[in-house]
């Protein structure tokens, strides 16, 4: 059986209806499309064929992608999977403030469209979430397609990190140093631990905690919102983990991080990173975590 999820005047949903296995009420996963169709679709079929996420807890919401891809993924999944086309494109916070409203389950998994499980392990996030009630935010430990590691939680930003991050410097002793400490790359990965924050790539967060702290501040249009959502988080008294035991595969196309060549990626990050500054300080200097 078929229903329309509520619709808004700049947006229009297609849902289906069905069954839901035992994951149902405890996840639901927002996948934000914008041209990338082939990866989205590679996406929804690892989360299907490992089987621990119902078709039904899936939302994928196209951000008005001018390549038609929201249309074609429209009619891929004409049942089981859910996907909201928006009529504009007002960012990838907005874009999964959007699939959130859409779901009930009580937990929240972010997934870039370039990103999928390694195998059917989502459920030891699940089980970690229900067993440590001040932990908030759960990020997956994200690899490259060759097994190594993207160190996707890292501390707060400083000036000086920004500095060190974008340029040849994160390669020269002592800013190397600096820049392994930012990434906390010697951290042990044998076990979950506290961290500043996670990227929004592949991010748990529990539903009611998620809307407490105001969900994604929809001000940053790409980039940043992700550090943003950890630092309400810790400023409402729960934790933020990086669980190693859960890899997530991000077959990424990084076009930020390029030295020195400025780019529309740049320059977003460096909106975001304005406005974050704004939002909760950015301090010239940090102490060095080694």
């Amino acid at each position: 059986m078929t229903a329309s999820a509520p619709q808004s005047t700049n947006e229009q949903s297609r849902r289906t209806h069905s069954s839901k296995k035992e994951t149902g009420d405890l996840l639901d996963v927002v996948i934000v499309n914008y041209n990338t169709y082939d990866d989205t679709c590679k996406c929804v079929q690892h989360l299907l064929e490992q089987g621990e996420v119902s078709p039904e807890n899936i939302y994928v919401v196209d951000n008005c992608s001018p390549d038609g891809s929201g249309e074609l993924l429209m009619k891929t999944y004409s049942s089981g999977v859910n996907v909201i086309l928006l009529q504009e494109n007002r960012g990838f916070g907005a874009g999964v403030n959007v699939g959130s409203r859409a779901g009930r389950a009580a937990n929240i998994l972010i997934l870039n469209p370039d990103c999928y499980p390694e195998k059917a392990n989502i459920h030891l996030v699940l089980d970690h979430i229900n067993q440590n009630p001040d932990v908030g935010i759960v990020g997956a430990e994200l690899v490259n397609p060759d097994g190594s590691l993207q160190y996707s939680a890292r501390t707060f930003y400083s000036c000086l990190d920004v500095l060190v991050r974008r340029s040849f410097l994160k390669n020269v002793f002592p800013f190397s140093l600096l820049n392994r400490s930012h990434l906390m790359q010697a951290h042990p990965r044998n076990s979950a631990f506290d961290v500043d924050w996670v990227m929004g790539t592949g991010l748990f967060v529990r539903r009611k905690l998620f809307c407490q702290v105001g969900k994604m501040d929809e001000g940053y249009f790409l980039y940043m919102d992700d550090v943003d959502l950890c630092a309400r988080v810790h400023r409402a008294g729960f934790r933020v983990q990086l669980m190693p035991a859960v890899k997530f595969i991000h077959d990424h196309r990084r076009q930020s991080g390029q030295i020195w060549k400025w780019t529309r990626a740049h320059s977003l990050h460096f909106q975001s990173l304005k406005l974050f500054a704004k939002r909760h300080g950015l301090p010239v200097f940090r102490r060095l975590k080694l």
